[in-house]
C-alpha cells in the first residue's frame, strides 16, 4: 500500500514538472513589437551626486522620523504619495512605518544602480538605542524628469526577504 502511494506521488510530480515545462512553450525568436523599456538604463554602482544625497538625507530625516512631514511630501514623487492623500501624509499616515534613526552619521548606503535620471540605493539605518528597533535595510529610489530637474524619492520601503514577515507556526 505504501509503495503504491509513493509511486502515485512520484507520477503526479513528474507529470506536474513536465506540464509546467510545456506551459512555458518555446521562446519566440523575433518580435515585431518594440522592446519594453521601464525607464533609463541603470549602471551598477557609481557615485551619488551631492544634490541626490541631500534629498535622500532630508527625506529620511523628515519623513521616516516623522519630524517634518510637509517637507517629506515635497521630496516625494506622485507615485510614492499616491497611496495616501496629503492630509493623511501630514497626519503621519505614510506608506512606510516610522523608524527612530539614531543619526544619519551612522547610516551606510550602497548605490545599486544609477543613471543620470535615476538612482537605486540600499540604505542601512541604525535605530536609537533602547528603541526596541533593529538595524534595518531600506530600498530607496531617487528620480528626476531631466538632468537639470530636482531629485525626488519615488520608492522607499524596508527590505524584507521572502518569508521574513511570516508568522511562526
Amino acid at each position: 500500500m505504501a509503495l503504491g502511494v509513493c509511486m502515485l506521488v512520484l507520477v503526479v510530480g513528474v507529470v506536474a514538472y513536465f506540464q509546467s515545462r510545456a506551459d512555458a512553450g518555446p521562446q519566440p525568436t523575433h518580435s515585431t513589437a518594440p522592446p519594453v523599456t521601464s525607464g533609463p538604463v541603470l549602471k551598477p554602482g557609481g557615485k551619488l551626486e551631492p544634490a541626490a544625497r541631500r534629498v535622500m538625507v532630508e527625506f529620511v530625516r523628515s519623513g521616516l522620523t516623522r519630524t517634518n512631514l510637509a517637507h517629506s511630501w515635497e521630496l516625494a514623487t506622485p507615485d510614492l504619495r499616491s497611496a495616501v492623500t496629503k492630509k493623511q501624509w501630514l497626519r503621519g499616515e505614510l506608506p512606510f512605518a516610522p523608524f527612530p534613526v539614531k543619526g544619519l552619521e551612522s547610516a551606510r548606503f550602497d548605490i545599486v544602480g544609477n543613471s543620470p535620471r535615476k538612482v537605486l540605493i540600499e540604505l542601512f539605518l541604525v535605530p536609537e538605542l533602547k528603541s526596541g528597533y533593529t538595524p534595518t535595510r531600506y530600498e530607496l529610489t531617487l528620480e528626476r524628469k531631466g538632468v537639470k530637474d530636482p531629485w525626488k524619492v519615488s520608492y522607499f520601503l524596508p527590505y524584507g526577504p521572502p518569508g521574513m514577515y511570516t508568522e511562526p507556526k
